[in-house]
């Protein structure tokens, strides 16, 4: 049976401060070594995951920002990218201005990602920014409009806000053609929570079985911590969710392992790979 492990990384894989431990990234890059074949899938973009993941030797095709994008670590290149056309970009700024909103926009051009925004008014966004600019040097560009890039290949909305003040804007958002969206929670601050919006071709599930059908993987082992791992625990052979997850994911779960500050996916990757008992 050819397995394939698959972790998501905010609450999962990374600890509270959003990062890799050093233990973590020892016990996978052994695991990876002796043949374990493991991927990640991810909400992050690859503005923070190419920095977060240096000390991990990854081999396989990942997924970030939802199912959005494949990346082929050894080729260094892309392999699959979801588009929202320029006409449902549009409809989806519209709707969120309707809504007094603001967000950054993502667009991928020539390979390159880049991060627009024309209002940081926004409290949450704007720590949000200066967060990734002081951490990952992550390069934001204001425009007067957001419109004007519309046609620039744009991949991704993100907006961070109050549950309250994203339900609206997420219910509206269910009738656009062509773009589909997530609602979960900020795993490092419980204030907030993330709305995500794209193309609706694009998510965690199709994106890990387009890795399985690529590598023709017959069986999927993931792990997960939150509501924007549901989808993906569903076609997952075996999940497990970390002691730290949503009561909902745990509910969901073949089983629980230690937390994400425990180094439980690592720890419990390095059992399998030596062959101790897992239950233990």
């Amino acid at each position: 049976m050819k397995k394939l492990y698959v972790s998501d990384l905010d609450g999962t894989l990374l600890n509270q401060r959003g990062d890799i431990s050093a233990k973590t990234a020892e016990k996978l890059n052994i695991c990876i070594k002796e043949g374990m074949a493991f991927t990640i899938n991810t909400a992050r973009s690859p503005a923070t995951v190419f920095t977060i993941m240096e000390l991990v030797n990854l081999r396989l095709p990942f997924a970030m920002m939802n199912g959005v994008l494949i990346y082929d670590p050894v080729q260094k290149e892309y392999q699959q990218v979801h588009y929202l056309s320029r006409e449902t970009a549009m409809v989806v700024l519209g709707i969120i201005k309707l809504h007094k909103l603001q967000c950054f926009m993502h667009t991928l051009e020539d390979g390159k990602m880049c991060s627009y925004y024309d209002s940081v008014e926004s409290r949450s966004l704007n720590k949000f920014r200066n967060e990734r600019i002081m951490k990952y040097d992550q390069v934001f560009t204001e425009v007067d409009d957001l419109s004007i890039c519309a046609d620039r290949g744009v991949i991704h909305f993100c907006l961070r806000e109050r549950r309250e003040l994203l339900e609206g804007l997420y219910r509206d958002l269910q009738a656009v053609k062509g773009a589909g969206a997530v609602l979960y929670e900020d795993v490092y601050n419980e204030e907030w929570m993330f709305l995500e919006i794209y193309s609706d071709k694009a998510s965690k599930s199709i994106a890990l079985n387009t890795i399985k059908e690529w590598g023709n993987y017959d069986y999927l082992i993931g792990f997960g911590d939150s509501t924007n791992d549901r989808e993906m625990f569903q076609i997952c052979d075996e999940s497990y969710a970390v002691s730290n997850a949503t009561q909902e994911i745990q509910d969901l779960a073949t089983g629980i392992i230690p937390g994400n500050e425990d180094d439980g996916v690592a720890r419990y990757l390095y059992k399998v790979l030596r062959g101790i008992r897992t239950d233990l």
